[in-house]
């Protein structure tokens, strides 16, 4: 019978768990945030930001090593 509680599979390593949480959370907000920023790029006058946000854009794009989902073509 299964317990109703949650039980955490990283070796029952709770500080494990709530990282890999906050990870993928922190994940999400980026998501959404480059969303709105990528929705919003046309109205952004800024050179500077618009470069930069542009450029961290690509970087966090290409971050190797997820498995199963392919980068952009080089």
């Amino acid at each position: 019978m299964e317990s109703p509680q949650l039980h955490c599979i990283l070796n029952s390593n709770s500080v494990a768990c709530s990282f890999a949480v906050g990870a993928g959370f922190l994940a999400f907000l980026s998501c959404l945030a480059f969303l709105f920023l990528d929705t919003q790029e046309t109205r952004i006058a800024g050179t500077r930001f618009k470069t930069a946000f542009q450029l961290l854009d690509f970087i966090l794009a290409d971050i190797p090593g997820l498995p199963g989902i392919p980068g952009p073509p080089k």
